[in-house]
């Protein structure tokens, strides 16, 4: 059994003639009567009858033909549906992106594409933690992600695209709140607090701090928990420079003594994963376009 037996079967069940069904099909009449008898052969059962000059299913081709056309069906749905996703004139991208990109970074370079390249592309945007989009990306579910780079994962391509500033936050009522700039040699007196350790902005944070005796609360996962606490306590933070601390008003952000690329985002992308033109083309605009690195 192959598709086209499968297609003749619903047009010769359509129109209930030969001939009228070898002409729509452009084939030869006899063509479609041995691919129909091998059909029939092949399920051990009669699926049509004469009836005059024409011919009409039997119950068991009516059965048949509702399966057929269901799968049919489904097949041209999803045959649209991949070209339209892959088509180098449209497409969709789907983008796995951390919290800290949602709100500036990625409407401007969705916003710069669709204006350069192809406006007729769709982009799907879904918010995760950078493990969570590194396994969207070994899944398929991601096409490109954009988070910290993560360790061991050979089969990704991680592409630095901008850094992040890392800062200490205090609220305004803070001892430390009217510094504008801080070395963290100086902060063995304050309770600190930052993210989670197993998280890769923690692990970069960590490197730093342990040289220098270091020990803050390894506890949180984003900056809006932290800020949050920062806000309301007398603790202070080492975390991102990004918009989610603009919520809060009583919070003091304060340059630290670290090198300016010690929060890189990146791009990633699965190395051994079909890459379609669409995608292709946004991951060569964020290079050329989007990328914001010191140095």
């Amino acid at each position: 059994m192959n598709l086209n037996q499968l297609y003749y079967f619903r047009k010769l069940a359509q129109l209930q003639n030969y001939t009228k069904a070898s002409k729509e099909l452009y084939i030869a009449q006899p063509s479609l009567s041995a691919a129909i008898s091998s059909l029939e052969e092949e399920l051990k059962i009669a699926l049509f009858f004469k009836q005059g000059r024409n011919i009409k299913l039997t119950k068991y081709g009516e059965e048949f033909y509702k399966y057929v056309c269901t799968a049919l069906d489904e097949l041209e749905k999803g045959i649209e549906v991949t070209r339209e996703k892959s088509s180098a004139l449209g497409g969709v991208i789907d983008i796995g992106c951390i919290p800290t990109l949602i709100g500036d970074f990625m409407p401007k370079a969705i916003k710069g594409y669709l204006k350069m390249v192809n406006s007729k592309t769709k982009f799907n945007i879904f918010n995760g933690m950078t493990l969570d989009i590194v396994e969207g990306i070994k899944s398929e579910k991601y096409d490109v992600g954009f988070c910290s780079f993560v360790e061991n994962e050979t089969e990704l391509e991680f592409l630095p695209i901008l850094a992040q500033e890392l800062i200490l936050l205090v609220n305004n009522d803070h001892p430390l709140a009217k510094e504008k700039f801080i070395n963290l040699k100086d902060l063995h007196a304050y309770p600190l607090i930052t993210y989670r350790e197993n998280l890769p902005i923690g692990k970069t944070i960590k490197k730093l701090l342990n040289p220098l005796g270091l020990n803050p609360n390894y506890a949180y996962d984003d900056e809006i928990t932290i800020g949050g606490i920062v806000s309301t306590t007398n603790v202070a933070a080492i975390t991102a420079r990004t918009p989610f601390l603009l919520q809060f008003t009583n919070l003091k952000l304060i340059s630290i003594d670290v090198p300016a690329d010690s929060r890189l985002i990146y791009m990633c992308y699965n190395k051994n994963n079909y890459i379609s033109k669409t995608v292709e083309h946004f991951i060569k605009y964020i290079l050329e376009n989007e990328r914001n690195l010191p140095g």
